[in-house]
């Protein structure tokens, strides 16, 4: 039986993330052919495990190897775009600038130079933005006309790229879209640093959740279930306007959740003993509040985020616990 994309022939950069293990399944079971540019292959994770390295053709290298990029399109006669990898991590992007702009910003833009020589091939690029190109701006819910303004290193390497990325489609007609997201959950993810799988794993550990609190207030964000987000670049992969319609788009569920609630969710879901939470006050390098609003993804999209909050964490402690916790791990710091 012919799958609903069979016709897709993608290049799905970021492939053995988070992220991209969900969306590089989804893409399989509905018969697409898929290639990969991986900088390397950690057997650890869901990737690896569920045998998606075997499904897919992996080129190994960098991101922003132009020649390993223009390689990989045309010897696989790639038709469609998904583009995923990036350093993704607000504290590595403080510590490694460099290479956070290298992967972010290099990586985009080598990609799209390759695209334009080969546009003629080239049906769908789909970029991956964040939330995070807004800044800090005082106006909420944040929507695609605000002006993009990311100020620390995370935040003005997605800036660039997304900045660029809005060049290529102006200057050389490229069929390029963009999915700004807020913060994305679920099971998979591997980054124990983050505040959902970081809270999981403590909390199974009988130890204390963190929580980091800024002295200029609570932080409050709008979290995004991986399954809705699959269903957005899916949104974005079979919209008719690539050429001449919107481009950019958010993708939020419209509603903020302190952090706090969050993690006190977390415990309920799990049906542990309450334990106290620990309290670290930060250094005021993140942003307080971040909202999307996604109002036109609803209305030319016909996309909306159908996960309630409770429903993708009852979800995503399912997760760990069927394919995770069973193994030892040392607990480490969950944040936002």
């Amino acid at each position: 039986m012919k799958g609903a994309l069979s016709d897709c022939r993608a290049l799905v950069t970021g492939a053995s993330g988070f992220v991209g293990t969900w969306l590089t399944q989804h893409l399989l079971e509905q018969g697409a052919e898929l290639t990969s540019i991986l900088s390397e292959l950690n057997p650890r994770s869901p990737f690896a495990k569920m045998g998606l390295d075997k499904e897919i053709r992996c080129y190994y290298g960098s991101i922003a190897d132009y020649h390993l990029i223009e390689r990989a399109i045309t010897d696989e006669r790639i038709n469609t775009v998904f583009h995923l990898a990036a350093v993704s991590m607000q504290d590595l992007a403080y510590q490694i600038p460099w290479q956070t702009f290298e992967t972010n910003v290099k990586g985009t833009y080598n990609l799209l130079e390759v695209c334009r020589i080969h546009k003629d091939q080239i049906s769908k690029i789909i970029i991956a933005s964040s939330d995070k190109v807004y800044g800090d701006s005082p106006i909420l819910p944040y929507d695609e006309e605000m002006p993009i303004q990311g100020r620390n290193p995370y935040d003005a390497s997605k800036s660039c790229s997304d900045l660029i990325s809005q060049s290529y489609r102006h200057s050389f007609s490229l069929p390029i879209v963009i999915g700004r997201f807020g913060n994305i959950y679920g099971g998979g993810d591997l980054n124990f640093r983050r505040l959902v799988p970081g809270t999981i794993q403590r909390l199974y550990g009988k130890l204390q959740p963190v929580i980091r609190i800024s002295s200029d207030g609570t932080y409050m964000r709008d979290f995004l279930y991986i399954k809705d987000l699959v269903q957005a670049y899916m949104a974005m992969y079979h919209y008719e306007g690539h050429q001449a319609g919107e481009h950019v788009f958010n993708f939020g569920t419209g509603k903020l959740w302190e952090i706090q609630k969050v993690t006190s969710l977390i415990q309920h879901t799990m049906n542990l003993d309450y334990i106290e939470p620990h309290y670290e006050v930060q250094n005021g390098r993140e942003i307080l509040h971040q909202h999307l609003s996604p109002e036109r993804a609803k209305a030319i999209l016909h996309w909306s985020a159908d996960t309630p909050l409770e429903e993708g964490i009852r979800q995503t402690v399912d997760w760990y616990e069927r394919y995770w916790l069973p193994e030892p791990h040392t607990a480490t710091t969950g944040v936002v």
